[in-house]
């Protein structure tokens, strides 16, 4: 058995090396210099976290959603089958001691040059597992690492079983007309995400936040910071972990869904689903699956999901604010008021900058 030092020094050349194949294999050194700082005001100034933590759950996770935005059944791996088995192989390294496990093998595989996306995401999630409870090991607090780890667990799972969904989704989007039929029977019990409940725009918008804002990733950063945040006390960091497992508001969620609404407030007919496009079928009545992106009126959409934008915008303010107040403990608190800053700053310019890429969103 390895001690913490050697299994914290193995874990981060392990992360090096993930990154490096991240940002040398996918988008410019601009995108990722770009999203650097934005992962900086969002995690690293309220929480003081070293560049390795926020770059690593902030930017390189960027990743995961290229492994599934390009998956393909033709790679031959049997862990790639399929949108969900990519799911579970990555879950998989949330958990301590398949993490551990896997640690070296991954190091070993890193260092190819034609290492499998997979394996790289396999690698960043691990790293973070393994370094988040050696790091919540130090603290000597009774409940902090299962906590800890019960969050990282639950919001790792939500966010890449929604990215499986909506892969699902938008490959019988994008079929052919001849065959989407087929698409669509293979879909099984699935096909009911292609109906939209909602009869209003306004709906539609909320309907999809509600199904698939966790794609954004915006909450696995948060919660994956947390173990290196130095402006927490383990009191503080203890009220964190209370607030997201027994907050009745959901606070994470209603993060997670004004971060991803804020990317969707200039439509992007680019995008074969997105808010806008689940907002129009929900006004028209329409089956996802008759809805074209690139043939919607793409002024009206702004101007209706730039309305909705500040309605919503200053109704998560309104509820966070007193949420955030009323905590006990002043690390807490003083580390969410930093935190809410960042986001909303954040939000206010990826709204204002629509589907401009982060190197041109200055």
């Amino acid at each position: 058995m390895s001690s913490p030092r050697e299994l914290s020094s193995l874990a981060l050349r392990v992360l090096h090396s993930a990154r490096h194949h991240v940002r040398t294999q996918s988008r410019s050194p601009e995108y990722f210099q770009a999203a650097d700082r934005f992962s900086e005001l969002f995690l690293g100034k309220a929480f003081h976290l070293e560049a390795d933590y926020f770059k690593t759950v902030g930017t390189d996770y960027s990743a995961i959603d290229c492994l599934y935005e390009e998956w393909s059944p033709h790679t031959g791996r049997e862990d790639e089958a399929s949108p969900e088995a990519v799911t579970e192989r990555l879950q998989e390294m949330t958990r301590l001691v398949p993490a551990v496990a896997a640690l070296e093998e991954l190091e070993a595989t890193l260092q190819t040059d034609t290492c499998a996306r997979l394996d790289v995401c396999r690698a960043l999630l691990g790293t973070i597992t393994v370094l988040g409870h050696l790091a919540l090991a130090g603290l000597e607090s009774d409940g902090l690492e299962e906590a800890w780890s019960l969050a990282w667990q639950e919001r790792v799972w939500r966010q890449n079983s929604q990215q499986a969904r909506l892969q699902r989704l938008i490959h019988v989007m994008r079929a052919p007309a001849e065959d989407k039929a087929a698409r669509m029977e293979a879909l099984g019990p699935a096909r009911e995400e292609l109906r939209v409940h909602g009869t209003t725009f306004v709906q539609g918008v909320h309907e999809y936040l509600e199904r698939y804002a966790e794609t954004g990733a915006s909450s696995v950063a948060f919660v994956g910071g947390l173990p290196f945040a130095r402006t927490l006390s383990a009191e503080g960091l203890g009220e964190v972990l209370t607030l997201i497992h027994e907050d009745t508001d959901d606070f994470l969620g209603r993060m997670a869904r004004l971060m991803r609404f804020a990317q969707d407030v200039r439509f992007d007919p680019s995008e074969t689903l997105n808010s806008g496009v689940m907002g129009y079928a929900a006004e028209t009545g329409q089956a996802l699956s008759d809805v074209d992106a690139t043939r919607l009126p793409q002024a009206q959409l702004d101007a209706w999901l730039r309305q909705e934008w500040e309605r919503t915008l200053a109704e998560t303010r309104q509820r966070f604010a007193p949420r955030v107040s009323g905590l006990s403990d002043a690390s807490a608190r003083s580390s969410l008021e930093g935190f809410l800053t960042g986001v909303y700053a954040i939000a206010t310019r990826l709204a204002d900058a629509g589907h401009t890429p982060p190197s041109e969103a200055r």
